[in-house]
């Protein structure tokens, strides 16, 4: 996997990493991409942020990745990659005929800023909603995408979060919580997660384990789960996956407590939208006093 990735970066490879790699891709890739059809050549992904671990991984088996953005109010491409533009992680680049631009004043961040979205592609309003137009248009017409993001040198975007998720610990940090969910739902302990911590000294996180990896790994230890939300082993594995696939983050950014529930959050429990994306607010009118309580 890692020299496929290489590889797929434009590294060049020794003669040993070539041959096993492709040894690799005759016995087991290939197999993969039978169970796909065997004719599948590429992959386009939209509507949620998709990890840079796991679009690597199916780029590795030799099914390339293009991630695009785009809203319903853009028509709805934005961006995208596409041959000979692709950057893994990226959300790739403009389209022709629309523009972007970073509005950091709307972040006070000094990287990230509001994706904001000119062009031919932008709807002319909401119907009978000039409230919510005011909001949204710039005074050039141009759509607030809501979305932060920031352009780099070659001019790729990249998506950092949500503004409405940005919020400020105690200490004035800034902390926006999903890339770091994402990343934290990596560990095969972690099925979801709620960071929370708006105006609190720290953040603190609602857990949802995957109970049977959690099961097997209590029964190659020798322990009692139990009520899972009150075992210290468990915890302390929890609060350690934190540490583990949190390492790309600040450390005022990985959460320092932990709630465990083992309810899953999904659509029919109305924690999750019809896209899979978290409804924080329902969340925390279920689960709030109990983050809280952490503190």
């Amino acid at each position: 996997m890692a020299a496929a990735t290489r590889k797929n970066r434009g590294e060049s490879l020794g003669f040993f990493e070539g041959l096993g790699l492709s040894l690799a891709d005759r016995l087991i890739f290939s197999k993969v991409r039978l169970k796909f059809g065997g004719r599948l050549r590429f992959v386009v992904s939209g509507s949620a942020a998709l990890n840079p671990q796991v679009a690597e991984f199916i780029d590795a088996l030799g099914i390339e990745v293009y991630e695009g953005y785009g809203l319903t109010e853009t028509s709805p491409v934005v961006c995208v990659n596409y041959p000979g533009n692709r950057k893994i992680g990226s959300i790739g680049k403009v389209i022709e005929g629309v523009s972007v631009r970073i509005d950091k004043a709307a972040t006070d961040d000094p990287k990230s800023g509001e994706i904001i979205v000119s062009g031919h592609n932008v709807m002319q309003g909401y119907h009978n909603r000039e409230e919510e137009n005011a909001k949204v248009f710039t005074e050039d017409g141009s759509f607030r995408t809501g979305d932060m993001g920031y352009i780099d040198d070659e001019g790729f975007i990249f998506i950092t979060g949500r503004i409405k998720e940005q919020y400020k610990l105690e200490n004035g940090k800034y902390v926006v919580p999903s890339p770091l969910e994402e990343d934290l739902k990596l560990s095969p302990f972690i099925a979801n997660v709620m960071i929370h911590g708006a105006n609190r000294p720290f953040n603190v996180a609602l857990v949802v384990p995957d109970m049977p990896t959690l099961e097997s790994w209590a029964a190659r230890e020798g322990i009692k789960l139990g009520d899972i939300a009150h075992n210290e082993r468990v915890i302390a594995l929890m609060l350690g996956e934190m540490q583990k696939y949190g390492s790309a983050f600040k450390g005022y950014e990985i959460p320092k407590k932990i709630a465990l529930t083992t309810e899953d959050f999904s659509t029919e429990n109305s924690m999750l939208t019809p896209s899979l994306k978290l409804k924080r607010r329902n969340v925390l009118a279920r689960y709030g006093e109990l983050l809280e309580s952490l503190y």
